[in-house]
Order: structure tokens, then sequence, then C-alpha cells
């Protein structure tokens, strides 16, 4: 089959700030020299809360060819994962998955991205199974903490709290400090 491919665009993805993406670009540069890279720190859990993936998305036209090291960096939901897949087919772009060499294009490609997608999804389910039973493990022994508090929220929370006092209603303070009405509920239900 001859190759027609226009541009590649490499994409690397990790889930967090901490996280680190030099490798990952680097193992798919030495492999697609040529291709462009498109790096970015954010979940897999939601295709919609990557800009720059869904700008790639939108960039890419037929011919093109997006590459990635494993199919978990382009989502881990398997509907989304298909859904992707027959967006991009239907504009004629493929999909390779470097670590399984393979191309969405084929039909057999077809059928083990809809499986890999399948197993990626299966993951992340056990991995918050495995969480929430750590966390009320933790509550149980009295360890558990939840996440901290970031200080700019507790000031938002504070500076809502002063309106409230005022006769302000909680969402119409909560939107004047800047602060979701979740998390204000939140912090005056701790008080």
């Amino acid at each position: 089959m001859k190759d027609i491919y226009m541009t590649d665009y490499i994409y690397s993805r990790v889930s967090t700030k901490e996280q680190n993406l030099e490798h990952q670009t680097a193992d798919l540069l030495s492999a697609y020299p040529n291709a462009e890279v498109v790096e970015e720190k954010a979940s897999g859990k939601n295709v919609t809360d990557r800009p720059k993936f869904k700008e790639l998305i939108e960039t890419v036209t037929a011919g093109d060819k997006i590459i990635v090291r494993e199919l978990s960096r382009l989502g881990r939901n398997t509907q989304a994962i298909l859904e992707l897949f027959d967006e991009l087919e239907s504009k004629g772009v493929a999909v390779l998955i470097k670590n399984l060499q393979i191309d969405s294009t084929s039909a057999t490609g077809k059928m083990v991205l809809t499986i890999m997608a399948s197993v990626a999804t299966m993951e992340r389910d056990i991995m918050l199974e495995r969480q929430a039973a750590g966390i009320t493990l933790a509550k149980e022994q009295g360890k558990f903490k939840g996440r901290k508090v970031d200080p700019k929220t507790v000031l938002k929370c504070k500076e809502a709290e002063g309106y409230i006092a005022k006769g302000m209603s909680k969402e119409k303070a909560a939107k004047a400090s800047s602060v979701g009405i979740a998390t204000l509920y939140r912090y005056l239900n701790k008080k």
C-alpha cells in the first residue's frame, strides 16, 4: 500500500503538571523525526477538556496521521475513543499507536483498537474502585484528610461569606467572589 500521509503529528500527553513529557516525546521523535509535536498536560478522562488536542483534531486534514505512544494517551473512555476514531476516519485521518504498531485505518487495527479502548476504560474503572476503597479504609481509620484546599480558594470563600453576612444570596456571593457554588457550600458546611 502506498503511503499517502501528508503530515504526521505526534501527540504526547501526561495527566498532571508534575509529570514529564520529555521521554514520551523523545521516544516518538526517534521513530518519526519529521513529525510535528503537540504536547499537553491534561487528564485523559475527557477529550473536550484538552485544548491542544481539540485544536489538533480541528487542524488535521485528509491524509494526515496522529501518532501516540499508547492508546491511553488519547483517552480512557471507550465510547469517546471510538467516537474520536470515527470522526478522524471520516476526515481521512489515521491514528497510529506506536507501542502496538497499529494503524486505525485497517480492519484489524480498528478491531484491536476497539478492544484496547475497552481495556483502557476497564483499567481506569479498576483504579477508581481501588482509590475509593483506599479512601473508605483511611476514613474508617481516621487517617483520611482529603485533598488540601488552595489558600486562594479559602480567601474567596471568606470573601463570599462576608457578602452573605451582608444579605447577599449564596449563589450571588459565590459569583461575586469567583468561587464555585459547590465549593462555597462545602466551605460553609465545614464551619
